[in-house]
């Protein structure tokens, strides 16, 4: 459902205050000191190296916005978001956040992309800033790995074999799958440079005899073999309507008859009135990719449907669709 906007949130809505103070709160690292337990401002400027009188009022400021508490003059953190922002956590997101504020001047471009149509930056940052690209896989790999060992529990592949991974990232869903089906061998296919992050969580799950690491570009020439799954996540939304039925054309190709197809995205709601949040996570791709945005989930199915995958069904909702590979 469309989010509801009132008149003083319509203003709130038009200012950066809010996302440049939190941005700026995770650039100097207010939140992993805080960690150790409540401080004032001039303890926490001290560990920071900060001004003591501005660093307070932007606490102040972090404190309204519902990201700290405050209890007299000592602030803390709150404990369901410290999970996230506490640089020893296993689960810190900080460095994606960080990805937002690199970006900032590219959402100042955002009126000339609409005007014009054309992009304003090349690639995407896994071509044209691996370095960065690689921080962000391991981002992205800490946030899969919550949301992984579910989706391996939801799909039932005990009766399948092999698998293979295409695009894999860190490795956080082949990890999932490997642990959730002992029998399951699983190919790992994706760039070389993000093979070096795969090979590393895999090895830290002693996993390198289940999960082989294919290197190569899943846009170029067939897939590494046949597999009796083909699993993809997060891939589509980087890259061209053509080239992704060309991609889903090469997961046909690379399925063994009866095998299974299974595509995780950012899928836009075929419900024209609520397109639902993935319509706002288009404009991030498009600010800040040469060419991503994010399909409708009926795209998808068409592209699916002329590979010449059938019994397509949505596991879940706009994120998860499979499809079979007739016999």
């Amino acid at each position: 459902m469309a989010s509801e906007v009132s008149v003083p949130s319509l203003f709130q809505m038009g200012y950066y205050w809010e996302a440049k103070i939190f941005l700026t709160s995770v650039k100097l690292d207010v939140y992993t000191p805080l960690a150790e337990g409540a401080k004032s401002a001039a303890q926490l400027a001290e560990k920071i190296k900060a001004d003591p009188d501005a660093l307070a009022r932007l606490l102040d400021a972090l404190v309204t916005i519902g990201l700290l508490k405050r209890e007299g003059d000592a602030y803390k953190n709150v404990p369901q978001l410290a999970e996230f922002l506490v640089k020893t956590s296993r689960f810190y997101m900080g460095e994606l956040m960080l990805l937002q504020d690199a970006e900032w001047d590219n959402w100042g471009k955002l009126e000339k992309i609409v005007r014009t149509g054309q992009p304003t930056v090349k690639d995407n940052i896994f071509i044209s800033r691996p370095e960065l690209g690689a921080t962000v896989s391991r981002v992205l790999h800490r946030m899969a790995k919550r949301v992984a060992p579910a989706l391996a529990e939801k799909i039932d592949l005990s009766s399948y074999k092999t698998l293979i991974d295409v695009g894999g990232g860190g490795g956080a869903f082949s990890i999932a799958f490997a642990q959730r089906y002992p029998h399951l061998k699983i190919t790992l296919f994706d760039l070389p440079q993000t093979l070096k992050i795969s090979r590393e969580n895999i090895e830290r799950e002693n996993l390198s005899d289940r999960i082989d690491l294919v290197a190569g570009n899943f846009n170029t020439g067939q897939l590494p073999g046949t597999y009796d799954v083909a699993f993809a996540s997060d891939i589509l939304h980087y890259q061209t309507e053509d080239e992704n039925a060309a991609l889903v054309q090469r997961f046909y190709d690379a399925t063994a008859a009866g095998g299974v197809l299974i595509l995780k995205d950012m899928f836009i709601g075929d419900d024209k009135n609520e397109p639902g949040w993935n319509a706002v996570f288009s404009i991030h791709m498009m600010v800040y990719s040469e060419k991503g945005r994010c399909f409708k989930a009926r795209k998808i199915r068409e592209w699916m449907r002329k590979a010449g995958f059938d019994n397509i069904v949505e596991i879940e909702k706009n994120t998860i669709l499979a499809g079979t590979k007739g016999i």
